[in-house]
């Protein structure tokens, strides 16, 4: 957990009333439920009026069920009491089903997206090979300091095949699309 109020923990609503909603957690103890007045308000009525306690406290996050009717489930398994969250825990009250996500000890960069780093090395005088590479350390911010030798540029890429591959067809099919209307348009 960070003191940055962008990089606090979030509440998801991946499933069930209010789905892609998020709530952003703050220092002290958040109170779940249905009842007009709670922390964080879920519209569902197998949700208890207070369900549920999310306490932030010295960089943990702790969810505490309040012997609610339906329980409280973290990964598909009944909590009674508290339980410690971590990145990526899913959470079911009633109907609702919530991911937890903290920024802040996710394994991304800054940003919250997955990054390489890749290096390229300038020549050296005379034609000589550039240096040989060094291991690429896995957090890019700890790269630049791992660097031996004169390097031209550093720079950052972000992992995102999907997109990539999405964008590609995209092009691919529009491309395609164009040259058949201009081929009707010329005949």
């Amino acid at each position: 957990m960070s003191e940055a109020p962008n990089l606090s923990p979030l509440l998801n609503v991946i499933g069930g009333p209010s789905r892609g909603t998020g709530f952003r957690l703050s220092t002290g103890t958040s109170v779940i439920g249905r009842e007009e007045g709670v922390d964080i308000l879920l519209a569902d009525i197998k949700v208890s009026r207070q369900h549920a306690t999310v306490e932030l406290t010295g960089g943990r996050t702790v969810l505490t069920d309040l012997r609610s009717t339906n329980g409280t489930w973290v990964n598909d398994e009944r909590i009674s009491g508290s339980r410690e969250l971590r990145e990526g825990d899913r959470i079911r009250l009633g109907q609702v089903l919530l991911r937890f996500h903290d920024p802040a000890s996710a394994p991304t960069d800054p940003i919250g997206t997955p990054a390489f780093v890749v290096l390229q090395h300038a020549r050296v005088r005379g034609g000589d090979a550039p240096p040989a590479r060094p291991a690429i350390p896995a957090q890019p911010s700890t790269a630049l300091s791992a660097l031996s030798g004169p390097t031209s540029a550093v720079r950052t890429f972000r992992a995102r095949p999907a997109r990539t591959l999405l964008l590609v067809i995209g092009g691919c099919v529009a491309l395609a699309s164009w040259v058949a209307w201009t081929y009707q348009w010329l005949q």
